[in-house]
């Protein structure tokens, strides 16, 4: 189940800013399938795939229909999966609700305010933790990676934002 987290990932770090809708639904089905994932664990896994992929599907939607809106909802996307990330890995149980909104909160605000910027840093951010969760590495080994994977993203979407169309 590694292999689309990855593909996922990679898209969004190499092409996040660059292929704003595709980026809203790939992040929106990442952080709904977690957060279902929590709040639904004893549904069936179809009942949460459809409600990941109804998420990515309107995220995708708004992006085309209202983009400022859309980079809002993106910043809440990446935001609330980088803080739900990371209250599961300190185990945040019934607080998992908290750090969600605060996270989304903190990264709509941020991508409101600056927004191509804040999507490549985002995006890259984001598509780095999709990359390295599922390969289960070893906790010096993920953030090594991790930081990484920001880095080469970062460094490939600047070239190709700074590049005169």
């Amino acid at each position: 189940m590694a292999l689309p987290y990855v593909v996922l990932g990679i898209v969004l770090l190499l092409f996040g800013r660059e292929l704003f809708w595709v980026t809203v639904a790939i992040a929106g089905f990442l952080v709904a399938i977690r957060f279902a994932s929590v709040m639904l664990a004893d549904q069936p896994q179809w009942l949460i795939l459809c409600v990941a992929l109804g998420a990515g599907v309107l995220g995708a939607l708004l992006a085309i229909l209202a983009q400022r809106v859309a980079f809002a909802l993106a910043g809440f996307y990446g935001g609330s999966l980088l803080a739900l990330m990371g209250a599961q890995s300190l185990g945040a149980g019934e607080n998992t609700v908290i750090f969600f909104v605060i996270g989304g909160v903190v990264g709509a605000v941020f991508a409101a305010l600056i927004m191509d910027w804040a999507i490549v840093v985002l995006t890259c951010l984001v598509g780095a933790g999709a990359i390295v969760e599922p390969l289960g590495l070893g906790p010096l080994l993920t953030s090594v990676t991790f930081l990484a994977l920001v880095v080469i993203g970062a460094s490939f979407q600047a070239k190709r934002f700074s590049r005169p169309e």
